[in-house]
């Protein structure tokens, strides 16, 4: 997905044994390895908002469970 010229990064992952703030830093991990630069932003579905000290996590209804967009937005 692109907005604004921003390049996302879509990350999934179901286990639930994992954390979610775990899997929100390995979809974090995987946008900065991939684009060379830190996001500032991570998309995840409604129900999966949480707090992240680094980057804004929002909650959006186009998102599905266990999907996370990352990406970098010049205003967020």
């Amino acid at each position: 997905m692109q907005r604004s010229g921003t390049r996302y990064l879509m990350w999934y992952d179901d286990n639930p044994k994992i954390p979610l703030l775990d899997k929100v830093e390995d979809a974090i991990y995987a946008y900065t390895r991939r684009f060379k630069r830190a996001p500032n932003v991570v998309l995840v579905n409604e129900a999966d908002v949480t707090e992240h000290q680094q980057v804004a996590v929002r909650g959006t209804p186009l998102v599905q469970r266990n999907n996370f967009w990352v990406g970098f937005e010049l205003e967020v």
